[in-house]
């Protein structure tokens, strides 16, 4: 296959991202929709309704593109596939058999860790040992409620919990109580009164895992086709 494929495919895909406009609902709890735009939460719409946690009234969180979510793993990808360009755009034709040979295996790991980057991420990016920053939302979040953003596979996943840091004051003590969990964010034990985890489906994230893995698929059959050829 034409280098030059590989130029056109991934330029295509680092163009600025188009927007997705994406539903985000769980059952009662949580109604309202997300935007996401390359690596941010541009916007959103939430409104969320917690057993445990202020029945009198749903809660209302919003994002503007103002104060955009940063996601992490979007950006990470971002970078890998901007390394994959350069590769490609320093690459000289025609060249040597092993030269693109070592681009080609080049190519392919820089595209794979850009398609691992939407593997769930591991636990130290995520609550309780990443800090939720109430600003992204308006209103602020209050300190005793954490929603959190993130991209497993093709997904955007919302993670809500609501807090209690008075727990002991309760008479509630960690290990005593079978219903809740007891963790420790921000240096302070607390208690997780409610847990509601829910996702939604990006078509761009969709569309860009299967280029990747095509793009991996023809690095490798290409790479197979040189070293057939006798020099």
């Amino acid at each position: 296959m034409p280098i030059c494929n590989f130029c056109r495919i991934l330029a295509n895909r680092y163009k600025p991202a188009k927007a997705d406009s994406l539903p985000l609902t769980q059952h009662e709890t949580i109604k309202g929709f997300i935007t996401l735009t390359g690596s941010h939460i541009t916007k959103a719409e939430l409104q969320i309704k917690l057993a445990n946690y202020h029945q009198d009234s749903p809660i209302k969180a919003t994002i503007t593109n103002s104060v955009p979510y940063f996601l992490e793993q979007a950006q990470q990808a971002i970078n890998y596939l901007s390394l994959a360009m350069n590769r490609v755009e320093a690459f000289t034709i025609p060249s040597y058999k092993q030269a693109t040979i070592e681009l080609l295996e080049d190519m392919y790991q820089y595209v794979d860790r850009a398609l691992h980057a939407f593997d769930y991420p591991n636990e130290a990016l995520l609550f309780p040992y990443k800090v939720c920053h109430p600003k992204f939302f308006s209103p602020p979040l209050k300190q005793d409620l954490v929603i959190e953003f993130c991209i497993q596979d093709v997904y955007i996943a919302c993670n809500i919990y609501a807090l209690d840091y008075n727990f002991l004051k309760h008479g509630a003590r960690a290990g005593s109580d079978n219903q809740h969990s007891f963790v420790t964010y921000k240096d302070k034990p607390v208690m997780i009164l409610e847990e509601v985890k829910t996702q939604t489906q990006s078509p761009t994230l969709t569309e860009l895992k299967g280029t990747l893995k095509l793009v991996l698929e023809w690095c490798q059959t290409y790479k197979q086709m040189l070293l057939q050829i006798e020099v």
